[in-house]
């Protein structure tokens, strides 16, 4: 069991880091949320009604 933690503990640095090192640009999360809005209205819009 151990060795599964410092596995995993190792696993979760490494994405840590290299998230930090990411230099691409990031996207607000009030951009995120706009566009997941418009699919679901786009998505409700295409079924029908009951």
């Amino acid at each position: 069991m151990a060795a599964e933690a410092n596995a995993y503990d190792a696993w979760f640095r490494a994405k840590v880091q290299a998230a930090q090192e990411d230099t691409r640009t990031g996207i607000s999360q009030v951009h995120v949320m706009q566009a997941v809005q418009a699919l679901i209205d786009a998505k409700r819009q295409g079924q029908s009604k009951p």
